[in-house]
């Protein structure tokens, strides 16, 4: 046992070491999701402004996040004065606590060593997750704690134990609607059923608990004539169809099937397609002995229910499912995993978790040192790009200047943070974000690859810098100076008569946390 510790600290340490690459280099992806919430945590810290809520669902219009996820960021965001590179080591600190959250579930529901697996393997399949957290890694990180709390309860029908399990939740909900929302009423139904075998219905009472958790929604309704139960009950009534996709019951079906396989359970193998079914027929054929063999153990009935449910829930949300809907599975999953090796073969068991790591390290080795250090040469989503941007805008002569920014999502958040940020610590300089200045900056990131497709809605709707330039920021002329990036990005300064200053740009320019 000691030396397979041994093994397993030094594999989570290289683990540990690759998911730290991009914070080593003070660097993370920056893209329009996390901007926002650097936007967001910054007008938290800056002015006060205290949120009762967080991002924009993306399921439902109207519907919002709680601001968990904000608030906890802002510890990190305070030390760093507003520095992403400062808030990417408690990203990785983040990761840690996953790993140490497995590792106690894994071990008080079965045994050290299924813990010590289960935090190897969730080390290595959420890697490439650390450097672009967001909120529903928090939902992720409290699912081991929440099985193992509601497990704990199932087998002694503590009552405490109960209200600590749906205070979890709530905790969760507030970190991914999309996931903890549908968690809660499959936990209600497999609660009500359980309560009624054992004669103890008054224990749903434990649920009432919720209520502090969530009161940051029932307060921002309450306070905006119900926008958000208003929301919900107009998607499932049709009246708003925003981002429903049409398709009939088998079409639907065959999709989610297709996404609770490939993607959901991909999510352990990286979406190596072949590994996943690999990982899918040896999943379920060793449960299926199990249900035959009257062996299943509490976790792995809850992740039945659990899993199972979630997707047959989906078939009331006529959306897209997104990856991050079902990302904070992965603990759960691995558990299952790993807690089989108790039931099997210990040859059988360790030759599949080697293929399995295996294969994950490989991809995160390989992603991992493809990355180039060199801003100029990155990826318009990162930190370090963003930056590099802000700190060229900042080098001209001039005290004072205006700038606009485009980018092909029109919200522009990503280089906006930047150009805050510099801002805050460039005290001998004045930007004017969206205003017209003698001396006026554009900030144009290039057009996405599916835009340079004729078919696309984006080429056919002519959405490009030189009709936005013209039509909504309303300047004529060629730019007197252009910095052109690698990556396709470009800075271009212009010089403004006193007329062309005058000219107003479109008032109607998305200038500040458009729909959060």
């Amino acid at each position: 046992m000691k030396i397979f510790k041994i093994i397993v600290f030094i594999l989570i340490i290289f683990n540990i070491f690759l998911a730290s690459r991009w914070a080593i280099d003070g660097n993370l992806f920056f893209h329009t999701d996390i901007a926002r919430d650097f936007l967001l945590i910054e007008d938290i810290v800056s002015n006060k402004h205290l949120t009762l809520i967080g991002p924009r669902s993306g399921a439902i219009p109207g519907v919002f996040h709680g601001p968990l996820w904000l608030y906890l960021n802002v510890p990190a965001f305070v030390l760093g004065n507003g520095n992403p590179a400062i808030v990417a080591w408690f990203w990785v600190v983040l990761y840690l606590f996953s790993l140490v959250f497995i590792y106690y579930a894994g071990k008080k529901i079965f045994d050290e060593k299924t813990g010590l697996l289960s935090a190897l393997m969730l080390s290595s399949a959420t890697v490439l997750q650390v450097r672009s957290a967001f909120n529903p890694y928090g939902a992720m990180l409290l699912l081991p704690l929440y099985l193992y709390a509601f497990s704990v309860y199932l087998k002694n029908k503590n009552v405490k134990v109960l209200i600590l399990s749906f205070f979890i939740l709530g905790l969760i909900i507030q970190f991914q609607m999309a996931f903890g929302i549908p968690i809660l009423v499959i936990t209600m139904i497999y609660l009500c059923w359980f309560l009624l075998s054992v004669h103890k219905i008054r224990h749903i009472f434990s649920s009432l608990v919720l209520a502090i958790p969530l009161s940051t929604f029932f307060l921002f309704d309450i306070r905006n004539n119900f926008l958000q139960v208003r929301s919900v009950i107009n998607y499932l009534t049709g009246v708003e169809n925003h981002g429903k996709i049409d398709l009939n019951f088998s079409q639907l079906a065959s999709l989610r099937f297709q996404e609770s396989i490939l993607a959901g359970l991909g999510e352990i193998t990286l979406h190596q397609n072949i590994l996943t079914i690999f990982l899918v027929l040896f999943l379920l054929i060793t449960l299926l002995i199990l249900i035959k063999n009257k062996q299943l153990l509490i976790i792995h009935k809850l992740f039945i229910f659990f899993y199972g449910g979630f997707w047959l829930l989906t078939f009331l949300f006529k959306g897209p499912i997104w990856n991050y809907y079902y990302t904070p599975f992965i603990p759960m999953i691995i558990l299952v995993f790993c807690s089989l090796r108790k039931v099997l073969d210990q040859k059988v068991f360790y030759f599949i978790f080697a293929l399995i790591f295996i294969f994950n390290f490989q991809s995160n080795f390989k992603d991992i040192i493809s990355y180039n250090p060199n801003a100029k040469d990155q990826d318009t989503s990162t930190w370090k790009f963003n930056y590099l941007v802000a700190e060229k805008s900042f080098s001209g002569r001039e005290k004072e200047f205006g700038f606009y920014i485009f980018t092909p999502d029109l919200y522009g958040y990503s280089p906006r943070y930047a150009m805050n940020y510099y801002q805050k610590i460039t005290k001998d300089k004045k930007s004017y974000p969206f205003d017209k200045k003698q001396i006026t900056y554009l900030l144009i990131a290039p057009p996405p690859e599916y835009g340079k497709d004729p078919n696309s809605i984006w080429y056919q709707k002519n959405i490009n810098s030189d009709t936005w330039k013209n039509n909504d920021v309303r300047i004529n002329k060629n730019a007197d100076e252009v910095t052109s990036f690698s990556n396709g990005f470009k800075l271009e300064k212009y010089i403004l008569s006193d007329t062309l200053v005058k000219v107003q740009s479109n008032q109607f320019l998305i200038q500040s946390i458009f729909f959060r």
